[in-house]
């Protein structure tokens, strides 16, 4: 017998052809991967404001979007679950500061036609940045609203 949640509303779940788009799933969580390595090292750069800023302008993707109000940006850049830092939810905040992101690169070998090495800055020149807005869902129960700047790597 298959439980049904009664609390959980249709809208909640995710769709049956989202969920079969395995490849996106994984560009995704590349990026997301990416991001969280380079979170710390830029966020200072990613949220100031200025002329050194224009090169992370992201233009918005209305594709991806909710309707649900955004997680303010405290709450989303303080509380998560990056336990290399810690096990308390704002140990990441707190020390994060201290991971050392440059010189970091993304090696792209195996079966590829150009094996190449790319650090930070080749990165996001290689796509036009644009802003998507995420629900993301924890299995602990808690949940955000953030927005996301970054390419998509099918571009």
């Amino acid at each position: 017998m298959i439980f049904k949640d009664p609390k959980i509303k249709g809208a909640d779940i995710t769709p049956k052809e989202v969920f079969k788009n395995r490849r996106n799933l994984l560009k995704i969580l590349t990026l997301g991967s990416l991001a969280a390595g380079f979170s710390s090292s830029l966020q200072s750069e990613v949220f100031a404001v200025g002329e050194s800023n224009k090169k992370l302008r992201a233009k918005f993707n209305q594709k991806y979007s909710v309707n649900d109000k955004q997680t303010s940006f405290k709450d989303a850049t303080t509380y998560n679950n990056f336990y290399e830092f810690g096990m308390d939810k704002d140990d990441p905040a707190r020390y994060g500061k201290s991971l050392i992101t440059r010189p970091w690169t993304v090696i792209v070998e195996g079966l590829v036609q150009k094996p190449q090495v790319f650090d930070f800055d080749s990165l996001i020149k290689l796509s036009v940045m644009e802003e998507r807005v995420y629900r993301m869902r924890c299995v602990e129960g808690w949940s955000m609203v953030i927005p996301w700047n970054g390419f998509s790597l099918s571009n």
